[in-house]
């Protein structure tokens, strides 16, 4: 047998263990896992590793590009570079976007628009909210992943962006969600109660303007979230829905999910890096620049979630990765109450995660699992997140040891200049190379990015 390309001499990260050896790949798809010391098959191409760690590239549930909206910011070909760049081969992208993706004919002209600009593999979630309960199926039918539902209000001064995404109040998401389970898809719920927001918001704002960013926590307390996961799990479980909480950044929130799905309800539970490497001391040096929606926890509780990482009760993590120009976040007047909330993230994931296995803070199998195994399984990607022989040779090969320095001033994303949260932070594994379906779409040593349009839709199997 020849196949057309062969990576050897890597340390292969399966889910059974880390196994050196060589990776036979055919036709985009992986035909064969070749221990050391066993003859390879005749290859068209090899490519030596020499001793890097091939893991299955990550799927990253949680990314917004927002194309199209201000390319400024970010459009789907720099989100997808910056992607390739960090280890990611398949993003799962928000429906926020000019116009919301509320609809199946809007989800079509989207894939239209960005498959083009395509550096890895995509999946495209549609929104479920109060207003377009009757186009959720139509969503599905066109192939979202998945759906996107906000329990917040929408932002003042982008309305438009969030048509079709929220649902405020129980009966709206209750009427979204028995929708969303006759399609046998996910829910993603952006989990935050929207009256204690109105209300803190309210009494804070009475204070006027302010540069303290520490208002951003005050403002979104624990109980903002916990109170809203509550809620829409047992909503799920009366829809008969699929649910995931994005972006947990409580242990009690993911203890919630824990306890429901103990309780029969089909509920997952997403974190991000920065709820995990940082505290909420960053709002004190970053400003507006760490103000993300869930906010930066205390200390404990970071502690906390990580201990519900390491356990297992956690399903996935996704960058959440949130592009905005420096001026959006730092806003002229100092006011952080204008700063708009999120951070970049796709090329800072990998290494950040790679470095807790690296200090034992986590193992390797969970970190396959929380990056791509557990995202395959529930958005029913069956080609994907595994190395195993016939999945799509989609692959992160990353160096360990170091140490080394997050530098943004490298990154691909637009949005480099907002990620003062990651400037400078020390890790020891960085990404020298990602493949998507056996084509190099990243090299590092020469800064070769794979071309535009390689990257296809990917659109959920059974689950």
């Amino acid at each position: 047998m020849e196949v057309e390309l062969l990576l050897t001499g890597g340390r292969l990260a399966t889910s059974e263990g880390e196994v050196r050896g060589s990776l036979a790949i055919d036709k985009g798809r992986i035909v064969a896992l070749v221990p050391a010391g066993a003859d390879p098959p005749d290859a068209r191409r090899t490519v030596e590793l020499a001793g890097a760690l091939v893991m299955p590239g990550v799927i990253d549930t949680h990314t917004h590009a927002r194309d199209p909206s201000v390319d400024r910011r970010e459009d789907f070909g720099t989100a997808t570079a910056a992607a390739a760049a960090g280890g990611i081969t398949t993003i799962l992208e928000m429906p926020i976007s000019s116009p919301a993706v509320s609809d199946g004919e809007i989800w079509r002209r989207r894939l239209t628009l960005v498959g083009p600009k395509a550096h890895v593999d995509f999946g495209l979630y549609g929104g479920a909210g109060a207003d377009n309960v009757d186009s959720i199926e139509g969503l599905a039918s066109a192939g979202a992943v998945g759906f996107k539902t906000f329990r917040t209000p929408r932002p003042v001064g982008r309305e438009s962006e969030f048509v079709g995404l929220v649902a405020n109040d129980a009966a709206e998401y209750l009427a979204a969600l028995r929708m969303v389970a006759r399609t046998g898809l996910v829910s993603v719920v952006h989990a935050e109660d929207p009256q204690l927001l109105v209300a803190r918001e309210l009494e804070l704002r009475r204070g006027g303007p302010t540069s303290d960013a520490r208002v951003h926590a005050r403002w979104r307390p624990p109980v903002v979230e916990e109170s809203s996961v509550a809620q829409s799990l047992e909503l799920a479980r009366a829809a008969g829905a699929r649910i995931q909480i994005a972006h947990a950044s409580t242990p009690h929130a993911v203890d919630l999910v824990s306890r429901a799905r103990a309780d029969g309800v089909a509920a997952t539970v997403e974190t991000c890096p920065h709820y995990l490497f940082l505290d909420d001391s960053a709002l004190d040096v970053h400003g507006g620049f760490a103000k993300i929606n869930p906010p930066l926890r205390p200390a404990e509780l970071v502690d906390g979630l990580w201990d519900r990482v390491r356990a297992g009760d956690v399903d996935v993590i996704g960058s959440d990765h949130s592009p905005f120009l420096p001026e959006e976040k730092s806003p002229p007047d100092g006011d952080v109450w204008k700063a708009l909330p999120g951070a970049p993230g796709l090329e800072a994931m990998l290494p950040l995660l790679l470095t807790a296995v690296e200090d034992e803070r986590l193992r390797l199998d969970r970190l396959l699992a929380l990056t791509s195994g557990n995202a395959a399984r529930i958005f029913g990607l069956a080609a994907k997140g595994r190395l195993v022989v016939g999945a799509d040779a989609d692959l992160a090969v990353v160096e360990t040891g170091g140490p080394w320095r997050i530098d943004p001033a490298n990154w691909l994303t637009r949005s480099r200049d907002t990620a003062a949260i990651w400037a400078g932070r020390q890790v020891r594994a960085r990404v020298l190379s990602t493949w998507v379906r056996g084509e190099c779409v990243w090299e590092a040593a020469s800064g070769a990015l794979g071309p535009a349009g390689w990257g296809r839709i990917v659109r959920p199997s059974a689950s």
